[in-house]
């Protein structure tokens, strides 16, 4: 071989190392086919937060078969995720996965339950260390003191349950719904949920019904929430002035409805991010785990810090505006403290 052949098969050999080798992926595994943006256009996680939720639940969802083969946990979490994420029929969400409508509706029914039975590690109202925290960063963002929770209530539309009590879940706008109230910090973290009652029931009413409001008026837990004027004003329940009138009652006007606007961008958060809030077409029972599961997954998705970006949508349960509860004696006295010690 001459010199010069030679070197020209040398420069071959070095152009053939030159050339990246094709990585052939999976692509039946979307954690290895797709990139982070893709996954969580998908998924609504990323893929960091989907493996951290697949180890949190992966016990609740093997169960012991009498025929056929164990489906993955991670995979039964993909499956659901895709449903929260895209609100579309199951039967659409199975042939993603090759999987029939029963089966997805299975998966669906039981990865909620997991994600539901995850809330007491997730849904945590701040004790008195963490509340301090808490009410500084509430002063900061709308500038009123001592809030540790905007509290609201939101509509998940859903079919008609049928029976007798259907007419109870018709809401206002003559929809069927469950009115669902939650509680969130200024960074959007959800601190309370309650789902369980029908779209007919008043938010007021919730409130007045649950855990948290008997732990605030026997001051269990700290602090004050500030909500909409569909509740009644109470020393630790500020809503806003039917008609303020003094420099100072318009400047506590002004902070109060810019430090409650976080649970705003909440719901709006939650429902861009799992559109089958939109319209549950889910048994009654696996409705309510399943918009539990959601917020859950909200909290984890701040934990992790997903970057999917949303755009703002206004809270749509604009009805309170127009229904004003009777306020109590205390709690107006403690609204006018509030307005003469820090607004005046």
């Amino acid at each position: 071989m001459t010199l010069s052949r030679l070197q020209d098969y040398e420069d071959r050999l070095e152009r053939i190392h030159i050339v990246p080798s094709r990585q052939l992926k999976d692509k039946s595994n979307p954690m290895e086919s797709l990139s982070e943006h893709q996954f969580q256009s998908r998924y609504r996680l990323s893929k960091d937060a989907t493996v951290f939720v697949a180890d949190q639940i992966k016990n609740q969802l093997v169960s012991p078969l009498r025929r056929g083969v164990q489906i993955p946990p991670i995979l039964q979490l993909l499956v659901a995720l895709r449903f929260y994420a895209g609100g579309s029929f199951q039967i659409q969400v199975g042939d993603l996965a090759q999987l029939s409508q029963g089966t997805v509706s299975k998966l669906v029914k039981r990865v909620s339950g997991a994600l539901a039975a995850l809330r007491p590690h997730f849904i945590k109202y701040p004790n008195n260390n963490e509340a301090n925290l808490v009410r500084q960063r509430f002063y900061t963002y709308g500038g009123f003191p001592g809030v540790v929770g905007a509290i609201d209530c939101t509509h998940v539309p859903i079919k008609s349950v049928g029976g007798d009590n259907a007419e109870l879940f018709r809401d206002r706008h003559g929809n069927f719904s469950i009115n669902v109230q939650a509680v969130c910090t200024s960074d959007l973290k959800v601190t309370n949920i309650v789902a369980r009652w029908f779209g007919s029931c008043h938010d007021n009413r919730i409130f007045e019904n649950s855990t948290l409001c008997r732990q605030l008026d026997r001051e269990e837990v700290p602090g004050i929430l500030v909500g909409d004027s569909g509740y009644s004003c109470t020393p630790y329940l500020m809503t806003p002035l039917t008609m303020p009138r003094t420099a100072a009652e318009k400047r506590y006007q002004s902070c109060q409805i810019k430090t409650r606007n976080p649970i705003e961008r909440c719901f709006g958060t939650v429902k861009q991010r799992f559109n089958c809030l939109r319209y549950m077409r889910l048994k009654l029972s696996t409705t309510l785990t399943t918009i539990v599961a959601c917020f859950v997954l909200h909290n984890i998705a701040i934990m992790y810090r997903d970057d999917l970006e949303f755009e703002y949508e206004d809270h749509e349960d604009d009805e309170n505006e127009n229904i004003r509860n009777q306020s109590t004696t205390s709690g107006i006295s403690a609204r006018n403290r509030i307005i003469s010690s820090h607004f005046s």
